[in-house]
């Protein structure tokens, strides 16, 4: 990890931690976590026509109007709500050796339990207390009714989609297909009936269930977001992890909240996330003013792909009519290996490639790497001023 972004992380964390006994406690973090999480679980079902069924994502979110916060354009998702209420489900996925293509696994509160690089075969979920006959197959064990199933496909650029859309064809799920139903938006009790709470969480969601409304879920997020954009610059490492996670700060309760402003993140382990709100002055990132970065074009941390996305600071989402993505498949080295991108409203025309953003509007993007080696891995927040 770069010197510049984990200075920043730690004071983020520690702030955060400080600030959380003057605002949200640790219950009411770890029920905004299940909170959104239940509400999503609920519309994704009903998207994809019950649980047990999957959902495809067939185009990128280029246009502004994508429900996920900071959408990624590197591929397209294939997603589930896996329901254990009648027995165990059967996750089938193709051999894929041409491209990124990952399983990850989410419970109700919002850890990972299972992530994977091109999966393949059959993977059977089940409760962890099932006592029936399990089918063949890698298990994964859920301490709930309804893990999340995400599927990430690469795609190269928009012109072969088709490609993608012909291995998420390939992937099947078998099991009951169901709904779900949750009284009164109480979205904690139906986490605490569904699931078993981990011990280490244990009384957190009953301390707030019957009470939590959407109005405190709103406040939370607006402290959130507030927290995040002060903080400027900080790493996933620590917000997606298992609960028993060995990346640093994956116990501060205000850091995994804050990673649901990007919901269904992965693991630090599979990709680094490295947004950048602020520049290497730490002043906010704002169309007034031209801002450029240079990142190596063969990055000798990355065992995968990288890429920078940019987004509006006002939205959380992508800036329609307008280029939102670089990574290898659509830039070329310079005569040093590195690839520079300027952030202005016009066209620099100086040789560098262009990422368009709105003049006097502020914006953020995400460097984002996968498979990455945290000692040799370099971001551009390398070239900024040490200390």
């Amino acid at each position: 990890m770069n010197k510049l972004i984990a200075a920043l992380l730690v004071t983020a964390v520690v702030s955060g931690t400080a600030a959380a006994s003057e605002g949200p406690s640790e219950a009411q973090f770890h029920a905004y976590k299940a909170y959104h999480h239940g509400q999503y679980l609920v519309v994704t079902a009903e998207s994809a026509g019950g649980t047990n069924k999957l959902v495809h994502t067939t185009s990128l979110p280029t246009e502004g109007t994508d429900p996920v916060v900071s959408p990624a354009l590197d591929h397209l998702y294939s997603k589930a709500v896996v329901d254990l209420t009648k027995g165990p489900v059967v996750l089938t996925l193709p051999k894929v050796e041409d491209r990124y293509f990952s399983l990850h696994i989410t419970d109700q509160e919002h850890y990972t339990i299972y992530d994977e690089i091109r999966p393949r075969g059959t993977y059977v979920f089940v409760r962890y207390d099932y006592k029936g006959e399990v089918p063949a197959g890698t298990v994964i064990k859920s301490r709930g009714d309804y893990p999340h199933v995400f599927v990430r496909t690469q795609a190269f650029n928009s012109s072969e989609l088709e490609n993608v859309k012909k291995i998420q064809d390939k992937i099947t799920l078998k099991g009951v297909v169901g709904s779900i139903s949750v009284k009164n938006d109480d979205y904690l009790q139906f986490t605490i009936n569904s699931h078993d709470v981990y011990d280490e969480n244990s009384g957190l969601l009953e301390s707030l269930s019957q009470t939590y409304t959407q109005a405190d879920h709103a406040k939370i997020r607006e402290y959130l977001y507030a927290w995040y954009a002060k903080s400027g610059l900080f790493s996933n490492e620590g917000a997606f992890g298992p609960i028993d996670s060995k990346e640093n700060h994956s116990d501060n309760t205000t850091l995994r909240a804050a990673g649901i402003i990007g919901h269904l993140g992965l693991p630090v382990h599979h990709a680094y996330y490295a947004p950048m709100f602020i520049n290497c002055d730490k002043k906010r990132l704002n169309g007034s003013k031209d801002y450029s970065i240079t990142v190596p074009y063969k990055n000798p941390g990355v065992g995968e792909f990288w890429s920078v996305t940019r987004y509006s600071q006002l939205t959380g989402n992508t800036i329609p009519g307008k280029n939102d993505l670089f990574n290898a498949y659509n830039t070329k080295p310079d005569a040093n290996g590195n690839v520079t991108i300027t952030f202005s409203a016009t066209e620099p025309n100086d040789g560098t490639y262009w990422m368009p953003v709105n003049k006097d509007e502020p914006y953020y993007y995400v460097e984002r790497y996968y498979a990455p080696d945290a000692d040799t891995l370099v971001t551009s927040a390398d070239a900024c001023p040490q200390g």
